[in-house]
C-alpha cells in the first residue's frame, strides 16, 4: 500500500500516469476537476470499468456574479450556502459504503487543487464573511491535515493505493541569509485587523503545493511517496513526459521503492515499483 502525491505545473501528466499505470486497479477518481470524462484519451478505460469516477459537479457559489461582486467587495457574507466541500466531506465520509470505492485498488483525488475555492467558500461562509482573516489560517491548516489523514488511514485500512494530484507554486523560504522577519498589523476599511509578515533580507526559493497558507509547505509530510512531473521538449518540438522520484533541491520528492538511484523515470508506476499490476485481493476493516 502506497501513498502518492504527484505535483506538477498544469498539462505534466499526472492523471494521465495513474489511470494509465496504476498498480492496483480498478481506479476510483475522485473527480473535483471534471475532467476525467471529458477526456477522450480515458475513454477505453471507463468503458471497460478500469477507472470509475465521482464527479462533484458543484459550483464554488451558489449565489450570482452580481451578488458576488457585492459581496467580495463589501467583505459580505454570501447569501446562499456553497455546496461544494459539504459534497465533498459528506462522500468521503461515506467512502468505506460506497461499492464502487470498495471495489478500486486505487483512490485518486483529483486534483487537492482545485479542491481550494470549495473548502474557502465554505469556511468563509460559516465564518460570516468574504475573506481569510489571521486566525483563519490555522483552521484552514487543520482542515487539510485532517482530510489528507482521513484518506491515507482509510487506504491503509483497506489495503488500497491513495494518490492525490496537486500543481506547483513558487514559494520563498526562510533560509540561512535571511535577516529576520517583520510582522505588521493594520485595519481594513470594515475595521477588521490584518497581520502581515514580511522577511527581511534574501529567501531561498521551494516549489510547494499549490493550496495557500502553510499545509502547501507542509503536504508531503503526509505522504509515502511524492513525485513530480515535467514535460521535456527535444530539439525537434516533440515533448516528452519525465518524472522525478528522488529530491532535486527545490521540492519535498521522495519514494519508499528501490529505485537504485534512478531519479528520473518515464511516468509509470509499474517501472518505479517495478512490479506489474495484480489483482486486488478483498480485505475486511477489523
Amino acid at each position: 500500500m502506497a501513498t502518492v502525491a504527484l505535483i506538477s505545473p498544469p498539462g505534466g501528466g499526472k492523471t494521465t500516469m495513474v489511470v494509465k499505470t496504476a498498480v492496483r486497479r480498478p481506479i476510483h477518481i475522485l473527480d473535483i476537476d471534471n475532467k476525467v470524462r471529458a477526456m477522450a484519451t480515458f475513454k477505453p478505460y471507463l468503458d471497460k470499468g478500469e477507472v470509475t469516477v465521482k464527479e462533484l459537479g458543484e459550483d464554488i457559489h451558489e449565489d450570482g456574479f452580481a451578488m458576488r461582486v457585492k459581496s467580495l467587495l463589501q467583505n459580505d457574507k454570501v447569501a446562499k450556502p456553497p455546496k461544494g466541500w459539504a459534497t465533498i466531506a459528506n462522500y468521503v465520509e461515506g467512502l468505506e459504503n460506497d461499492p464502487q470505492a470498495k471495489a478500486a485498488g486505487t483512490i485518486l483525488w483529483d486534483s487537492f487543487t482545485l479542491t481550494v475555492p470549495h473548502i474557502r467558500a465554505h469556511m468563509n461562509f460559516v465564518g460570516g464573511r468574504n475573506k481569510f482573516v489571521w486566525d483563519d489560517w490555522s483552521a484552514w491548516l487543520q482542515m487539510w491535515t485532517e482530510i489528507t489523514d482521513t484518506m491515507c488511514n482509510y487506504a491503509m485500512a483497506y489495503n488500497k493505493d491513495f494518490i492525490i494530484t496537486i500543481h506547483e507554486r513558487v514559494n520563498e523560504r526562510p533560509g540561512e541569509r535571511t535577516k529576520g522577519v517583520e510582522v505588521k498589523e493594520m485595519l481594513t476599511v470594515q475595521g477588521v485587523p490584518v497581520k502581515t509578515r514580511t522577511y527581511l533580507g534574501i529567501q531561498d526559493i521551494l516549489i510547494a503545493g499549490a493550496i495557500p497558507g502553510q499545509f502547501g509547505l507542509q503536504y508531503a509530510a503526509h505522504f509515502t511517496d511524492v513525485y513530480a512531473l515535467k514535460v521535456d521538449v527535444d530539439d525537434e518540438d516533440h515533448p516528452k513526459w519525465r518524472c522525478r522520484v528522488l529530491p532535486d533541491g527545490l521540492r519535498d520528492l521522495r519514494c519508499s521503492f528501490d529505485v537504485k538511484g534512478q531519479a528520473e523515470w518515464d511516468p509509470d508506476f509499474r517501472q518505479i515499483w517495478g512490479v506489474m499490476p495484480q489483482p486486488r485481493k478483498e480485505v475486511t476493516k477489523k
